[in-house]
């Protein structure tokens, strides 16, 4: 222990702590104060870096039975605040340092830990809303969405919904679903962007209501590269929101472009089932875009299986939601969104079905069929 000490203490260690500590606050600043060209952030972070890492990172995480971003959010502060109590006992037993010194050994950790989570969040992370937006990567046009093209979508979606409706119990296997999800994203990937993509066949399910008792069904954690769905949400919606948090997992920031993934790759999925519950959470994401009398009618002619889908959804976030909860962390996200370049914050959720027609104008996104 005397050796380590000692170690610790030698000038050629803090010379190198210091330097270390230095790079790091640099790099962040960088980051945050010298704009990075987004083809830049394209071609070396998304296609290269980025890649790279969900090569390794995602087949290690994915394979754990529980969740490592849940341990280290609860071992890591609570190992610091640890060894710094420890600090402060045997100031108190010993008296070897002065309290200052015990203070500004804090000090001096929190000196270093913060930009090394800051890069951290960034290189697994945060740097990927400095993203092409998808209408570039994609070439999508510009025209506004009509009311006549949403339309046309939700027949289609309502002509899938019934083609796939599930007939048994037996054919709402969410396992088999999400893993076909997860295939169909991968497949999409390579014809959309050009790129391989490691992902997860299955999401991690949260202690239910975890998630939405502040309104959020479902976190991708950016530390890990894990995807996360309240273990409260009812089968049809857990692979619904399984698909959105597939679509981070593969490299999209922006909530309306996850979306769009998350939809292009359910609605295209071999399992049935995964086709239904896509088409459906889409199917009600179309109609809120209509007039409220033709969002009735859109809405009055599903039938009543997926209704009760509908309606345990809607019991499950009754149940568990804590209402000023919900208010404050959207606030929050909302803000968060907004620092990393996202100008329309929480909105952009909203900007996933916009994509959608974009794509399907575009024939990168068959309905029918």
């Amino acid at each position: 222990m005397k050796q380590q000490n000692e170690k610790k203490n030698s000038p050629s260690f803090q010379v190198a702590f210091w330097l270390l500590t230095v790079l790091l606050w640099l790099f962040c600043a960088s980051w945050h104060l010298i704009p990075w060209p987004s083809s830049l952030i394209e071609f070396w972070y998304s296609r290269g870096f980025f890649k790279a890492l969900g090569f390794i990172v995602v087949p290690l995480t994915g394979r754990l039975p529980f969740s490592l971003a849940l341990v280290l959010l609860i071992a890591l502060p609570l190992l610091c605040l640890g060894l710094w109590l420890r600090l402060l006992i045997r100031y108190f037993r010993k008296k070897e340092r002065s309290f200052r010194h015990v203070l500004l050994k804090g000090v001096k950790a929190l000196l270093f830990l913060v930009p090394l989570l800051w890069c951290w969040f960034l290189l697994f992370w945060g740097m990927g809303y400095a993203r092409e937006p998808m209408e570039s990567r994609l070439h999508l046009g510009t025209e506004a969405v009509t009311e006549a093209e949403l339309e046309e979508i939700g027949d289609q979606l309502f002509a899938g919904l019934m083609r796939d409706l599930p007939a048994t119990e037996a054919e709402r296997n969410v396992e088999r679903a999400v893993a076909s999800v997860s295939h169909s994203m991968e497949r999409l990937i390579r014809i959309w962007e050009g790129r391989s993509v490691a992902l997860p066949r299955r999401v991690k399910a949260t202690i239910p209501g975890m998630l939405l008792m502040n309104g959020t069904s479902g976190i991708c954690a950016p530390f890990t590269l894990e995807a996360h769905v309240d273990g409260g949400i009812p089968d049809t919606f857990f692979v619904a929101v399984a698909a959105h948090e597939l679509g981070h997992i593969a490299g999209m920031c922006d909530e309306g472009e996850t979306n769009l993934l998350g939809f292009a790759a359910g609605l295209q999925a071999e399992n049935s089932y995964a086709r239904y519950c896509v088409a459906l959470d889409l199917y009600l994401d179309v109609a809120r875009q209509l007039n409220t009398e033709r969002r009735q009618e859109v809405l009055a002619r599903l039938p009543e299986s997926c209704w009760k889908d509908i309606r345990e959804m809607q019991e499950a976030s009754s149940r568990y939601r804590i209402d000023f909860f919900q208010k404050w962390s959207w606030r929050m996200y909302n803000h968060y969104l907004k620092s990393q370049g996202v100008k329309e914050g929480v909105r952009s959720y909203g900007r996933g079905v916009q994509l959608v027609v974009k794509s399907w104008r575009a024939g990168l996104l068959p309905l029918s069929g």
